[in-house]
């Protein structure tokens, strides 16, 4: 254990992870390249190495910025609400997964996406409330983010500027589950949790990096 003020070396495994994330993303293998980040970054947050953690985050929000600039260049929102399978066809653009589809439908399409290697952007959204609105949901183990939006001015096409705002929106509410009278390392875990469940918002990667600079800094 590295003393007070003192960085907490990078074991082997941890930076030879890192170094080929980093070989990954001179080849522009983005989604190699996360992969190899979030292996990283669970170590790290094992052995509370923030200022490594720092690295680490901003690395991957350059793959995961990659991913989505793909994923949103061009094409309508396809709603899918007839079953998220390993043999689906699959093609970069938005998704809107909606019933009877669930959560974790969307999380299992996320998922796809990253093992096939297609740059996609998912949103799940729940039947509409009392009060007209639709609920957007996104999961990960132990972390439930949703809010109640307005529906897009027409369901059955939902508008790519709709779900850029939904996705906005996902983001900033993952944000309010962040208590600042935590502790930091709680609020890393919670952020880690948030990025879990929407890999692809920036500012989450931002918060948590500021977070991980915090907790360096305590340790000084």
């Amino acid at each position: 254990m590295a003393a007070r003020g003192e960085r907490v070396p990078r074991t082997k495994p941890i930076q030879a992870q890192v170094d080929r994330a980093l070989e990954a993303i001179r080849e522009q293998s983005w989604f190699t390249a996360e992969s190899h980040f979030l292996k990283a970054l669970a170590a790290s947050r094992g052995r509370n190495d923030w200022e490594g953690m720092i690295e680490i985050v901003e690395g991957l929000r350059q793959c995961r910025q990659a991913i989505r600039r793909k994923a949103l260049v061009r094409g309508t929102v396809r709603i899918l609400d007839d079953g998220v399978t390993e043999t689906m066809e699959l093609t970069s653009g938005r998704y809107l997964i909606q019933p009877p589809l669930v959560g974790a439908d969307a999380r299992r399409l996320i998922q796809n996406g990253r093992d096939r290697g297609v740059p996609i952007a998912v949103l799940c959204r729940e039947p509409r409330t009392r009060a007209g609105l639709i609920p957007i949901v996104a999961l990960a183990p132990g972390t439930t983010v949703r809010i109640q939006i307005d529906p897009p001015a027409k369901e059955a096409k939902p508008s790519t500027g709709w779900f850029k705002d939904a996705l906005e929106s996902l983001g900033e509410a993952a944000l309010e589950r962040v208590d600042p009278s935590k502790t930091v390392d709680r609020r890393i875990d919670v952020l880690l949790g948030c990025l879990d469940a929407l890999p692809d918002c920036d500012p989450i990667h931002v918060a948590l990096a500021e977070a991980c600079a915090e907790a360096a800094s305590q340790d000084e």
